[in-house]
Order: structure tokens, then C-alpha cells, then sequence
């Protein structure tokens, strides 16, 4: 399975936005952790839904991955995964200050045989996700961070980037670039 995880915080959602605008429907299972309140997940999920070919949901408890999906992390929970195929919400505490938590997510990864997976870390304030990126990195995924200088608020791109660990350095539409080729499996 290709599992793509985005980790995203302040200013994220133009910039998702900016990366699914038209994006077509690729054999690809994208985990969105966008920071948000409540209150604007499923007008998020909605937006999301509306400008990309790819079916759109909100992560519910137990739900299976399935290539051709986005799925949004619910508000104020860390979506984790189980074995890279289910996924769990936890009501632990908060991790750098926020619920959900990119790091939370990227770091329930495991090494699965077969399974082919990418971390990319977008704007936003803070440190969440570098040692997600870090992560992913070792068990041999492929890792981006948003160009500090197309982000909104650059700490979050820029502690992903002083991890040492990241592939490469991209423009929101060159990461659309790199969501297609890694369906298409050319990302390696």
C-alpha cells in the first residue's frame, strides 16, 4: 500500500488548497493532519472534497485504509495507525501543544513489507512533525517539506528541514507533482 501523510498547521489549508486543486484520483492513501478547531473539520473535509477527484473523509474509529482516499484527522484526536491498515483516534493528551498531532501520526507508522510511504510537512508554527519526518526517513520512505519560503509560517517546514532528514524542498505545486508520481510509483 502507498501511504502519504501531510502534516499542516497555520496557513495549511490555502496551501492544501493550493496542492488538491484539480489533483486527480491516484492509487494512494493521503492522511491529512491539518491543525483546526472543531468546529471547521467537516467545512475543511467539504473544501477538500470539492476541488479533487479523489473520495474525501473525515477518519472515523476503525476505519481501514484504502488506496484513492484522503482522510482528514478529526479535531481535538490523534489519529494513529494500526499495522499501516486501521486506524485508532486517541483522546491522549496533547502532543506539542496540539490534538491531532502530525508527529502522533507519522511516528504510528511501522515498517510493513510492500507498503511504500511519504511524509511531507507544510507550513505552520511550531515543531510538530519533524520527528515524524525523521521517522518515516528510517524506515525507508520518502520524505518533503514545503519551501520556507512559500509557507505561510516557516518553523514547522524549517524543524522538519534541521532533522537532516528530508529528500526534498518543494513549491505546494510541485508537491501536487510528487503526490501523482509517488501514486504512479516514479517517487523513490
Amino acid at each position: 500500500m502507498k501511504i502519504a501523510i501531510i502534516g499542516s498547521s497555520t496557513g495549511g489549508p490555502h496551501i492544501l488548497e493550493e496542492v488538491f486543486t484539480g489533483f486527480p484520483v491516484v492509487p494512494i492513501v493521503i492522511i491529512i493532519i491539518q491543525h483546526l478547531p472543531e468546529a471547521f473539520t467537516k467545512t475543511f473535509r467539504g473544501h477538500i472534497a470539492d476541488i479533487t477527484g479523489m473520495e474525501t473523509v473525515i477518519a472515523e474509529e476503525g476505519l481501514r485504509l484504502s488506496e484513492g482516499r484522503i482522510i482528514i484527522a478529526p479535531a481535538g484526536r490523534h489519529l494513529v495507525l494500526e499495522q499501516n491498515r486501521m486506524i485508532h483516534l486517541d483522546d491522549g493528551p496533547k502532543l506539542h501543544g496540539v490534538k491531532p498531532s502530525i508527529d502522533r501520526t507519522m511516528l504510528s507508522l511501522q515498517h510493513v513489507e510492500g507498503d511504500r510511504l511519504l511524509g511531507i510537512e507544510l507550513t505552520g508554527m511550531g515543531q510538530d512533525g519533524a520527528a515524524g519526518i525523521s521517522h518515516i526517513r528510517s524506515l525507508g520512505g520518502y520524505t518533503i517539506v514545503q519551501d520556507p519560503a512559500t509557507a505561510p509560517i516557516r518553523s514547522m517546514p524549517q524543524a522538519a528541514l534541521d532533522t537532516g532528514q528530508v529528500r526534498e524542498v518543494m513549491t505546494p505545486r510541485e508537491i501536487t507533482k510528487a503526490l501523482v508520481k509517488f501514486g504512479s510509483g516514479h517517487l523513490n
